[in-house]
């Protein structure tokens, strides 16, 4: 895995944006967002970038006449979100020039940072067919460095199984909030147990399915012997024109189909390309589909 996984020139607009969640927040902890109900402390706890639309008698004028920026107080009673990453490591997410999984953990990392800038609890769970790494209970700009270490340091797994994955002790938190899947969703046991197993336990999702642009035109022709990356199963395939056809029209299919399971059960999807900058995804892609602002 890289070890720059967010491009330092760029984290100041990381600083400026947050999760947008449809839900109001409610906690005990200091966070950069309003509760449910308003506490009565004012007590100061951070500071955070000025957002436009921000409430503009919350700004620091001291900090501004010293660094020319305008920040805002935080006080303990606007409370925190829970923002939890799960990042499919399985052998699937391998595949391609960038990596799935190498583009994966970048948009965690940049999710993860983000939430972190605005006083967010952050968790993130890798899996392939059980829990393999996770950190947890994050909180804190200062605690970026080990956000991006332990991202830094994952691995491909085996064969993925989100349903058995989320079923594991200790993967989904009692804290509700917004738990974010990032994998290309192509686990031979299906997906929607284990996404309604997060929606039971009071998460907003949200689904990003990642895949190569090899997967969705693969140039390939002739006589091939083709591996399964997960169960090394192989087939020996004739590739015709008509065969690359039928392929692109069941890839399709099966995107459409996570588009409208989540479309019915009030969950955001965005699919996106490796090959897509990091940069394109987190500011364009994610802020149209409304998961940031």
């Amino acid at each position: 895995m890289s070890q720059h996984l967010l491009d330092p020139s760029w984290l100041a607009r990381l600083e400026r944006i947050q999760m947008a969640t449809r839900r109001l927040v409610s906690g005990s902890h200091a966070g950069g967002r309003r509760a449910r109900q308003l506490g009565s402390s004012m007590e100061f706890a951070d500071y955070r970038a000025y957002v436009p639309g921000d409430d503009l008698r919350q700004l620091d004028w001291n900090a501004y006449a010293r660094s020319g920026k305008l920040f805002l107080k935080k006080y303990l009673d606007e409370t925190e979100l829970h923002v939890t990453l799960y990042i499919d490591c399985s052998r699937s997410m391998g595949y391609g020039q960038p990596g799935k999984m190498e583009r994966a953990v970048q948009i965690a990392a940049a999710l993860g940072y983000l939430s972190l800038c605005n006083l967010d609890h952050v968790s993130v769970f890798a899996f392939d067919s059980q829990i393999t790494a996770s950190l947890q209970g994050l909180q804190g700009k200062k605690q970026a460095h080990r956000l991006l270490s332990f991202l830094s340091s994952l691995k491909e797994g085996g064969t993925g199984d989100l349903n058995t994955a989320m079923r594991q002790p200790g993967a989904v938190h009692g804290k509700s909030g917004i738990s974010i899947v990032l994998s290309d969703f192509l686990f031979e046991s299906g997906y929607s147990p284990g996404i309604a197993y997060l929606q039971a336990a009071r998460q907003e999702v949200v689904l990003v399915q990642v895949f190569s642009q090899e997967e969705l035109q693969p140039a390939y022709q002739g006589e091939l012997r083709l591996i399964d990356s997960e169960t090394h199963q192989a087939k020996e395939v004739s590739v015709t024109g008509l065969l690359m056809e039928e392929y692109r029209k069941s890839l399709a299919d099966y995107q459409q189909e996570l588009t409208s399971f989540a479309y019915g059960r009030g969950i955001t999807c965005v699919g996106i390309e490796a090959e897509q900058t990091l940069e394109s995804i987190v500011f364009q892609v994610f802020r149209q589909a409304g998961m940031i602002r």
